[in-house]
C-alpha cells in the first residue's frame, strides 16, 4: 500500500539586485506557517528559468524554521495610502526601502545559527580548556612522584 501525501505550498519569489549579484528571496506559506529561503543566481534570471528552478530545485532550497505570523489587512483611505505607497516609492529610489518580511526573517534565522554556533564554540573552548588543566595536573603529578 502507498501513501502520497501531498503538500500545499503558496510561493512566492522575489528577485532583487544585491551589490552585483542576482537574489531570489523564496516565501513559502504552508500549514506549517512561514518560512523563507534566499538563492544567489549569476545573471539575472527569466521567468521561465525561475518556473524551471522551483520545478526541479524546489526541495533544494534551506528554508528558515516555520513561524506563525498572521496577516492583518486594514482598509485605508485611498489618498493616504496613495500618499504612503509615494514615499516608498522615493525611500526605493534613494536605496533606503525597507526590508521585506522575508528578509527579516532571514536575518532573524541568521543571528540565531550565530547565537547558536557562538555557545557550542563556547562550550568547546571550555571543554579543552579543561583537559589541558587536567592534563597539566597529572604531569605535575607524575614529576612530583619521580616516574
Amino acid at each position: 500500500m502507498n501513501l502520497i501525501i501531498k503538500k500545499k505550498y503558496t510561493i512566492k519569489v522575489t528577485v532583487l539586485l544585491e551589490n552585483s549579484f542576482w537574489v531570489g528571496l523564496f516565501e513559502r506559506n504552508d500549514a506549517e506557517g512561514y518560512a523563507a529561503a534566499r538563492k544567489i543566481f549569476g545573471g539575472e534570471p527569466t521567468d521561465a528559468e525561475l518556473y524551471d528552478f522551483v520545478l526541479t530545485h524546489f526541495d533544494e532550497l534551506k528554508f528558515t524554521a516555520p513561524q506563525d505570523f498572521e496577516l492583518v489587512i486594514k482598509r485605508k483611505n485611498p489618498k493616504r495610502m496613495q500618499r504612503e505607497v509615494r514615499r516608498e516609492m522615493e525611500k526605493a529610489k534613494k536605496g533606503l526601502s525597507s526590508a521585506t518580511h522575508a528578509q527579516e526573517v532571514l536575518r532573524l534565522e541568521l543571528e540565531k545559527n550565530k547565537k547558536l554556533k557562538k555557545s557550542i564554540s563556547k562550550a568547546e573552548k571550555e571543554t579543552q580548556q579543561e583537559e589541558k588543566f587536567r592534563q597539566k595536573q597529572e604531569k605535575r603529578k607524575k614529576k612530583h612522584r619521580g616516574r
